[in-house]
């Protein structure tokens, strides 16, 4: 079934003339007469009652006129949507990261990339440490925003710093240590703890969450494989996480207390290369702009 056989049969219904509908179609009376018969054929029934004085619409007929309009007016919507592409064409672009709670961090970047591209497409994924810098590599995605990563992953991509992030100390408002403005690591002796897998959190959080379970009994301790399933945990109560400052995202329900001695740990972009690139270095540029605005408290570089 082809459109030019609907159009035939919708003219004809309508015009209930062979000669009228070929008219009204620009092409020929036996070109309309063969398309018909091929319809009614690929159907197996009779659209209409011939003789050689009238056209008539069988019971098939009458009832095979919504298919026929309907299978068109798809037809059509789709062939306006490609042509409305070809116009504006989309502008797809992969950003990759480890957990839900950074894609938080993106809209305003995004509203600026629709002002400068408005067919920009941005497509999430949310993927395990060990995929992310692979689908990089391979050209998968894009862009990977993510913590500083050094050389541990192996990861053969140009980065860019956003942002310093502080290291706190993530525990319940109601925990005994909530109102504490400051924790050192002697503070946590004793407290129950919440701990990322270290394969999936940066290198300076994995080294001190090292020191802090030296000589735990293991039943002070909760193993989360996700920071934002750690975040969780603390609001929960189970205990402290020692998180990055990025994931709290200013719940009331918990408390982040800096801790003494931890570094700040640098958020960015992970990229293949810019050259040739107009949306991805529209997309980083955007981005530093972007994270410049963040609070005096957030560290940042020029």
């Amino acid at each position: 079934m082809n459109t030019m056989q609907l159009h035939c049969f919708l003219a004809v219904a309508e015009t209930l003339n062979f000669a009228r509908a070929a008219e009204q179609l620009n092409v020929t009376q036996p070109a309309v007469t063969q398309q018909i018969q091929s319809l009614e054929e690929e159907l197996n029934v009779k659209l209409f009652r011939r003789t050689t004085r009238t056209v008539e619409l069988t019971t098939s007929g009458k009832l095979f006129i919504t298919d026929a309009k309907g299978i068109l007016g798809i037809s059509e919507r789709a062939k306006r949507r490609f042509e409305e592409q070809t116009k504006q064409e989309n502008q797809y672009f992969s950003i990759g990261c480890h957990t839900h709670a950074e894609l938080y961090l993106l809209p305003e970047v995004l509203r600026k990339m629709s002002g400068v591209y408005p067919g920009f497409h941005p497509l999430f994924q949310v993927l395990p440490f060990q995929h992310l810098y692979k689908y990089l590599d391979d050209e998968s995605l894009d862009v990977v925003i993510s913590f500083y990563e050094g050389n541990k992953n192996k990861i053969h991509s140009a980065y860019k710093e956003l942002f310093k992030v502080p290291v706190k100390a993530v525990c319940a408002s109601n925990h005994l240590l909530a109102k504490k403005e400051k924790l050192c690591q002697s503070d946590l002796k004793g407290e129950r703890l919440i701990i990322n897998d270290p394969s999936k959190c940066p290198d300076s959080i994995a080294a001190i969450q090292s020191r802090l379970i030296e000589n735990r009994p293991v039943s002070d301790l909760f193993f989360c494989e996700y920071a934002d399933a750690a975040v969780v945990m603390a609001k929960a109560g189970y205990g402290i996480a020692i998180q990055p400052d990025l994931f709290a995202m200013q719940d009331p329900a918990l408390s982040c207390i800096p801790l003494e001695g931890a570094e700040p740990v640098s958020y960015g972009v992970y990229y293949k290369q810019l050259k040739g690139q107009p949306v991805l270095k529209t997309f980083v540029q955007a981005a530093l702009r972007e994270f410049m605005s963040y609070p005096d408290d957030w560290i940042r570089i020029n």
